[in-house]
């Protein structure tokens, strides 16, 4: 080897012949023998030794010596390694005479011999003439197998040596932990998964194959950190074969197989017994039973090969992973089997067994997802059908509330009306249709609220409320119930109890839920209701001696759909909503509610709420009498003395009394429900008319001037829909209002109304005070629409002023016969003048300052020309060409300086126009010196409303500056000395330059 150069990297395997010394140590007994070392015999390595030991009678046992000279280059002072990677079953190694490293005790018999067949490595270097003398002295009495060096020994330069070994480390540990995470996910999944016991088997599986490789394969990393002895070492390295083979068949559908499954108990015993045997047997032992290893593992490969054939044979397509695992497994095994055999050491390689599980752990991922997608879907499905339950829940309450609240309002009205001439067993028997009718409308409201804690949209209306009355209330409803009972209920609420800060409708449904259940599962006894303050809040304890409850129920009783059974009570039904409906309602008020009960003893139901304040009770007090004055709005609402509070509701009866009544025009086609409108709109304060269809009320819009149309949606032949399309091809949403009754309270269908263009909806069934809430609203939105429309048309009729006319044109006669060129002057500023004061067009629109500059201009020379002397004209304008300002701004209050300052002295005066220009401002000001305003008069004006007799110039010119510009007119006027009204334009584009 003088020519081979180390310095490359290159690793050589000292395959070959070896010198070999049976039955002798060579470096104990070598030169005292009478060994002939210039004849010494030759053995093949890697080859097992057991026919060079004795050739007679071939054995693995006893003890030899390999020599080997290499001669290397004598100029390259190198050092050397070699690499041992398996010797059964123990060895040691010198070089050039020097004992440099061993695996287990060499010696000539069992005793002082240890087995220990670990690979090792050692460093060297060459003698001075490039000689490299090895002798590796084995023995064995211990493996039954073909013994000495087994595998090929490696040669190369320390650091390629040690390169390839920490390559080859890496590799192997790699895929150990791989394999380790396989096995710790496929766990974890077992037990927070599904339980589907394959990825326990995956698991296990994993691990043997871990554990496999750190005990046996080619490093052997496990032993090299903790060595637990020869004996350990091959029970634990042999005991993984047939527990990975068991749990590699139940990684399969092996049991689908038709014959095997009646084996495979059978088989399963046997391979508990082979791995249980395996732990307290000798290696010689464990090795006298591999036949039964190899059984072990040719059996399982052909089960594990036909149950995966026959699932490709079913489909290919979606076992093609499977596939592709089985074919890596074949090849790493098969490499495996070659490798061992024929003794070639090579470094580690794991990849095709990575590749093979990883296909296997991809079918788990595969069948995972396609698992999680179905439960998505069929999530997704469930979901939809439980909101089609919930949505047909509460189409049904809304389409039950409508006729029940009928023939509430029915009945209420005639038991009112009627009192005083119904037999006493009549006015009994409409208070028990009331009763009951209450009660239904409760359990409905239940329905409904779960929808509407569902979408989150609780819409709690907080007021200051006493509970007493509300107890009270819920008991009439329940009396019919409990009558029926040997059951006395006793209300312990002081009447003196302090009032709370909730939502009066929901507090409602708490009590009549807690009461309605404590009736329910109370056959007999008492059920008493008790209240007390405690840290600023009110607690309520609803005690009853009924059936109560388990711990198990305990757990569930605020589940919704969750009751007891049926047989405890006397009373069968409800939807096991109430409790889970109580308890939300108490937690969005704020408070908790809990629960204790025994069974056979009764339960105990607290609930707290939040008490009202001082400040949440006057205020309260005074939101049901506002708003009814301006005065009183204004006023600060806390500073209201009690004795004041009369004169409010009195002022709110005759404001009622006294207003004019809103032409209603009422669409149902059921005339109940018309019926029930008309009732709780009393003719006093509305006037209304009723259609039972769409082609009815159509007919009837043309027969009257209508404040506003009330129309259900769901009518036959013309839908609320269809007839709210029709009523805006004619009519918009300010001329006339739409108001629409719908029992549905969905955002699409609420959409689809706004959309057919009505004005906003009420859902049924309708609310007494929120439906005529919702009709003053939009009639007042009409009111004050036709206002603005009636300000408008005032302010174009000011615009045409007769006396200025008649003035004009006496200027013109009388200027034909002394001066005609001044005379068609003033015809001309008067047409000018004419032109821009009838482009009503342009009446809301932004035009330049110059253009109505000159509509001034015209104005002034008209005047001019009237009053000659009597009127001076001062400009005072800034370069402003992009300012623009709203058309006829300017010009009504130079003509208001003229006629109502100036004008109003026989000698006249003088106006001053200004515009000064800021940045991205102008200040514009019309002032004159006539007689000026005292303060009272001022305050007149600022206060004149749109239904004036005059001053509309102003007002509307006032309004329009505020629209565009944030801000009005600024009047400022002293007596005596005269009157400036200026407002401030706003322009985007910035003034610099300025002309005096």
């Amino acid at each position: 080897m003088r020519d081979w150069n180390a310095e490359k990297g290159e690793v050589l395997l000292l395959d070959g012949e070896w010198e070999f010394y049976p039955s002798h140590l060579l470096m104990e007994d070598g030169l005292k023998s009478n060994i002939d070392l210039d004849a010494p015999g030759l053995i093949q390595v890697p080859e097992k030794w057991n026919e060079a030991l004795n050739a007679k009678k071939p054995t693995p046992f006893g003890y030899g010596s390999y020599r080997l000279l290499l001669h290397v280059n004598p100029e390259k002072d190198l050092n050397y390694s070699i690499r041992l990677p398996s010797v059964r079953s123990s060895s040691e190694v010198y070089v050039n005479g020097r004992l440099l490293a061993n695996s287990g005790q060499v010696a000539k018999s069992e005793i002082g011999y240890t087995a220990k067949n670990l690979p090792y490595s050692t460093t060297f270097t060459a003698d001075e003439s490039g000689l490299i003398e090895i002798v590796v002295q084995v023995a064995n009495y211990e493996d039954t197998r073909g013994s000495g060096i087994i595998r090929s020994i490696k040669f190369g330069s320390e650091e390629a040596i040690a390169k390839e070994i920490r390559f080859s480390s890496s590799i192997q540990l790699l895929a150990i932990i791989i394999f380790l995470m396989h096995s710790v996910y496929a766990l974890i999944l077992f037990f927070l998964g599904s339980k589907d016991k394959k990825l326990l088997y995956f698991s296990l599986l994993s691990l043997c194959v871990a554990l496999g490789s750190l005990l046996s394969h080619d490093e052997k990393l496990f032993h090299q950190l903790f060595y637990i002895g020869y004996e350990w070492d091959f029970r634990l390295a042999n005991v993984v074969i047939p527990i990975g083979c068991y749990a590699l068949l139940q990684c399969t559908d092996h049991r689908q197989l038709p014959y095997w499954c009646r084996i495979f108990p059978i088989y399963s015993v046997l391979i508990f017994c082979t791995a249980g045997i395996t732990m307290m047997l000798t290696p010689r032992l464990i090795i006298s039973i591999f036949p039964v290893y190899y059984l072990l593992g040719g059996i399982t490969i052909v089960i594990v090969l036909i149950a995966i054939l026959k699932k490709l044979i079913t489909d290919i397509k979606d076992n093609l992973l499977l596939l592709f695992s089985l074919a890596a497994l074949s090849h790493h095994f098969t490499w495996m089997i070659i490798w061992r055999e024929s003794g070639i050491s090579v470094v580690h390689y794991p990849f095709d067994l990575l590749i093979s599980i990883g296909c296997f752990v991809s079918i788990w991922f595969k069948d995972y997802f396609k698992i999680h997608a179905e439960t998505k879907e069929l999530a997704a499905t469930l979901q939809r059908m439980n909101d089609h339950k919930d949505q047909f829940l509460a189409n049904t309450s809304h389409e039950f509330k409508n006729p029940l609240h009928g023939m509430l309002n029915m009945s209420q009205s005639i038991l009112h009306r009627e009192r005083h001439s119904l037999q006493e067993r009549s006015v009994k028997e409409l208070e028990t249709i009331l009763s009951v009718g209450r009660r239904m409308t409760l359990l409905l409201n239940d329905l409904l609220e779960v929808r509407g804690l569902q979408e989150g949209n609780p819409n709690l209306k907080k007021n200051v409320i006493k509970v007493q009355p509300i107890v009270s209330g819920v008991l009439d409803i329940l009396r019919l119930t409990a009558d029926v009972k040997p059951l006395k209920i006793v209300n312990q609420i002081p009447d003196d109890f302090p009032p709370i800060f909730a939502d009066e409708n929901r507090v409602v449904q708490i009590f009549f839920n807690l009461l309605h259940n404590a009736v329910k599962y109370t056959n007999e006894g008492q059920i008493t209701i008790d209240a007390f303050v405690k840290k600023g809040r009110a607690f309520f304890v609803i005690t009853d001696t009924g059936i109560g409850m388990d711990s198990n129920m305990l757990k569930h009783i605020f589940h919704p759909y969750e009751q007891a059974n049926p047989r405890d009570t006397m009373i069968e039904g409800g939807f096991g909503l109430g409790l889970s409906i109580t308890k939300q309602l108490v937690e969005l008020h704020g408070g908790t509610l809990k629960v204790s009960s025994v069974r056979g003893e009764g339960s105990e139901f607290t609930f707290s709420l939040s008490l009202a304040d001082s400040k949440t009770l006057k205020m309260d007090l005074v939101s049901e009498l506002l708003p009814e004055t301006e005065a009183l709005c204004e006023k600060n609402l806390f500073d209201i003395e009690e004795d004041e509070m009369p004169t409010v509701v009195e002022q709110r009866l005759f404001n009622e009394r006294t207003f004019d009544r809103p032409a209603i025009l009422i669409v149902d086609d059921d005339p109940v429900n018309l019926q029930v409108l008309e009732t709780i709109l009393p003719s006093e304060l509305y006037d209304v008319t009723t259609a039972i269809s769409g082609m009815e009320a159509l007919t009837l819009l043309d027969t009257q001037e209508w404040d506003l149309v009330i129309s259900d949606i769901m009518m036959p032949q013309m839908s609320g829909y269809e007839l709210t399309r029709i009523i805006r091809e004619r009519f918009t949403l300010t001329e006339l209002p739409i108001l629409l009754l719908t029992a549905r309270s969905q955002p699409k269908d609420i959409q689809a109304g706004f959309l057919a263009g009505a004005n906003d909806y009420v859902t049924k069934p309708v609310e007494v005070l929120e439906l005529r809430s919702r009709i003053e609203g939009l009639t007042t939105i009409k009111k004050g629409v036709q206002e603005q429309l009636q300000l408008e048309a005032a302010w174009l009729q000011a615009q045409i002023q007769p006396h200025f006319l008649f003035n004009t044109l006496n200027a013109v006669i009388a200027l034909s016969e002394i001066d005609l060129d001044k005379m068609r002057d003033l015809l001309e500023e008067l047409s000018h003048l004419l032109r821009y004061k009838f482009t009503f067009q342009n009446m809301d629109e932004l035009i330049p300052i110059d253009e109505e500059l000159n509509i001034v201009r015209s104005y002034l020379y008209i005047e001019q020309v009237r009053y000659e002397n009597r009127l001076q004209v001062v400009w005072e304008i800034d370069e402003c060409k992009e300012l623009k300002i709203p058309f006829l701004t300017i010009q009504p209050l130079v003509e208001n300086a003229i006629r109502h300052g100036i004008m109003k002295r026989i000698r006249g005066g003088k106006i001053f126009i200004r515009v000064t220009v800021h940045e991205l401002c102008a200040e514009i000001s019309v002032e004159d010196d006539g007689d000026g305003m005292d303060e009272d008069t001022l305050q007149r004006i600022r206060e004149r409303k749109a239904g004036s007799e005059s001053g509309v110039g102003l007002i509307n010119t006032h309004l329009r500056l505020k629209r565009h510009f944030g801000t009005g007119l600024n009047i400022e006027s002293t007596p005596g000395h005269g009157t400036k009204v200026s407002f401030i334009a706003k322009s985007k584009v910035p003034n610099i330059s300025k002309v005096q």
